[in-house]
């Protein structure tokens, strides 16, 4: 039931990038890449209706960690990335051919050997104790900051994959905090999440985590932002999980079926990442053109 829960809460997440990449286009086009173009954007219908598939995703993936470990959990989020394929070619159009075809199946073949080589399983979130917590808390928000400055401080690209990071970090420290509020409310209901200090950790991490998912989809393209975030969120979270938070894997000859299968799935994010058709999703005039000719060679008219 949590894998099925992440699941959905994948397919929602994409739709509602789909939408929000899509109201970023339109605001970009008509008012240019200033601070005013956020204002306008968040305004949009697509906007408004991507943010409210968001929040019903994410009841989806909190209902998952309370019935699964983050280390189980947050992987299975990676699946958002060919979702995001399917659902832009399903709204947008285009064509997919072989090479995507077979970036998906890469990415959902090592999926399933990792999880199923490793299998995580149990730990307690709050079991961890406060220094843990605190010291794992420091280093994450550091790393955050220091990708954030780097994203800042870099050209059209490296800003776009520096922000990919950090979005990838902070969508993945807010499961961990998430799994520690569901456990809190397993063991002593919702007086116990008020009273628990790691909830409180939402009010700055949260806005941070979205501040850095818009900058990450409107600084630039998306072969350069997706990597990190796709695969920043899932990290991040296994290494709480299995560092901090007492969550087990399976060990002996199984870690070397657990890289494999991360391998796998790495080299799937990235070929899907190159994929034009995701490039055209994006609004890339040149990658659209493409689309243009893969629609007319297949007899597929976008939809309007």
């Amino acid at each position: 039931m949590a894998v099925v829960l992440v699941l959905l809460a994948c397919l929602g997440n994409a739709l509602a990038l789909t939408l929000q990449r899509k109201a970023a286009q339109d605001s970009a086009r008509q008012r240019g890449r200033s601070a005013g173009s956020f204002r306008d954007m968040v305004r949009r219908p697509p906007w408004l209706f991507g943010t409210l598939i968001f929040a019903i995703a994410v009841i989806c993936q909190i209902s998952a960690l309370r019935l699964g470990s983050v280390s189980l959990v947050q992987p299975v989020l990676v699946m958002e990335l060919p979702f995001t394929l399917l659902v832009g070619w399903w709204i947008l159009g285009g064509a997919l051919r072989a090479y995507e075809w077979s970036a998906v199946a890469t990415m959902s073949i090592g999926l399933v050997v990792l999880l199923a080589c490793l299998r995580p399983h149990d730990g307690d979130a709050l079991a961890a104790g406060n220094l843990r917590w605190i010291l794992g808390t420091l280093v994450t928000l550091a790393v955050l900051g220091i990708t954030v400055a780097l994203a800042k401080t870099s050209g059209a690209v490296g800003k776009a994959a520096f922000f990919g990071i950090a979005a990838g970090i902070g969508s993945g420290f807010v499961a961990v905090i998430f799994k520690a509020m569901t456990d809190a409310l397993a063991t002593g209901g919702l007086g116990a999440v008020l009273t628990t200090w790691q909830t409180y950790l939402l009010i700055p991490v949260g806005p941070i985590a979205f501040w850095t998912l818009q900058s990450g989809l409107r600084a630039g393209r998306l072969l350069a932002s997706q990597p990190g975030l796709t695969l920043g969120n899932p990290l991040l979270a296994f290494l709480w999980g299995t560092g901090l938070l007492g969550e087990e894997i399976a060990g002996g000859p199984w870690i070397y079926g657990g890289l494999i299968g991360a391998a796998m799935l790495t080299v799937g994010v990235f070929l899907l990442a190159r994929s034009p058709v995701l490039a055209a999703q994006e609004g890339n005039p040149r990658d659209t053109s493409t689309i243009g000719r893969q629609n007319a060679a297949t007899g597929r008219r976008r939809p309007h």
